[in-house]
C-alpha cells in the first residue's frame, strides 16, 4: 500500500473484506447489517486521520433531541481529517436495499439483544444509520493487507432508546454464554459468546467476542456498542488472518466526539 495515495489502501481493505466475509460466510460475516459489510466492497474511499485521547466522563443519561439523519449521520463519520494513519471507506448500500438481507434470530430469547446489534431488523429499532470499514495504512508500500479490518455501524434511535440498546446488551451478556443463530436465508449458525472489557469512549459501551463454533480458527470477531447520546455505534473488529480483533479507541472516541457534536447542533 501507498502512504502517498487512498487506492492502495482502499484496495486493501475491500479485498480483505471480501475475504473475511467468504471465510465468515453466514456466521460473523453476518454480524453486522448487510449495508456495513458491503463497506469493504465499496468505491467510494478516504484516508482517515486524528489521534487518541482521554475518553469523555461517562453518563447514563440520554441526551433527548430529535434523532440526527442518515445526512447527519454521514457528516458525523470519521474522515480523513480526524484520524491519521487510518483508511475509512464509506458504505455505500442504501438502508433499503439492505433491510432484509441480514437478519439474525437467535434460539434464546435472553440472548437476542446480541444477535440484534448483528441483524437488520432488531427488536429496538434505529431511525437511520451508516456504515463503513476502515484499517491501518502501512508505513510502508506494498501490497500488504492489513493486520485487521474494523466496520462500523452508526445509528440514530429516538430518545432513550440507544441507552435500552446498551441496558439489554449489559443484561444479555450476564446470561448469555451461546445460541443458535438463524439468518434470512434459513442458516442455522452456532455462537458462543464472551463477555470482553468495556471500551472507554462515548457515554456507556459493552463489548463481547461472538464466535461461530463451528469454525472456531476464522468465525470469531469482537462486536463494540458504544452509546454517544441517541446514537449507537457497533464495531465488529476482526484479523486479516482469522480471530477476534482489537477494537482502535483513537478512532472510537474521535467517532464519538464527532457524533456529540452533531447532536449538539
Amino acid at each position: 500500500m501507498r502512504t502517498t495515495g487512498t487506492t492502495g489502501t482502499a484496495r486493501q481493505i475491500r479485498d480483505a473484506g471480501r475475504n473475511r466475509r467468504v471465510r465468515l460466510a453466514a456466521a460473523s460475516a453476518a454480524v453486522l447489517p448487510a449495508l456495513l459489510l458491503a463497506a469493504a466492497c465499496s468505491s467510494n474511499s478516504s484516508d482517515a486521520n486524528g489521534g487518541s485521547k482521554t475518553a469523555p466522563p461517562a453518563s447514563s443519561a440520554p441526551a433527548g433531541g430529535a434523532p440526527l439523519t442518515k445526512a447527519q449521520l454521514t457528516s458525523a463519520l470519521v474522515s480523513a481529517k480526524d484520524v491519521p494513519g487510518y483508511t475509512v471507506q464509506v458504505s455505500q448500500t442504501d438502508a433499503t436495499d439492505a433491510q432484509d438481507d441480514a437478519t439474525l434470530t437467535a434460539d434464546k430469547a435472553a440472548c437476542q439483544p446480541l444477535a440484534d446489534i448483528t441483524s437488520s431488523k432488531p427488536q429496538i429499532k434505529r431511525v437511520a444509520f451508516v456504515g463503513a470499514a476502515f484499517a491501518k495504512t502501512p508505513a510502508t508500500s506494498g501490497s500488504t493487507t492489513p493486520a485487521e479490518i474494523d466496520q462500523m455501524l452508526v445509528a440514530s434511535h429516538a430518545p432513550g432508546d440507544a441507552q435500552k440498546v446498551i441496558d439489554s446488551v449489559d443484561t444479555a451478556l450476564g446470561t448469555c454464554t451461546s445460541f443458535n443463530a438463524t439468518d434470512n436465508t434459513g442458516t442455522k449458525t452456532p455462537f458462543s459468546i464472551t463477555k470482553a472489557p468495556a471500551v472507554s469512549a462515548g457515554d456507556a459501551s459493552a463489548s463481547y467476542v461472538m464466535t461461530d463454533t463451528a469454525d472456531k480458527a476464522n468465525g470469531a470477531a469482537l462486536v463494540t456498542v458504544v452509546r454517544t447520546g441517541d446514537t449507537i455505534t457497533a464495531y465488529l473488529s476482526v484479523k486479516s488472518a482469522g480471530g477476534a480483533g482489537t477494537l482502535p479507541l483513537d478512532v472510537a472516541r474521535k467517532q464519538s466526539d464527532k457524533l456529540k457534536a452533531a447532536q449538539a447542533k
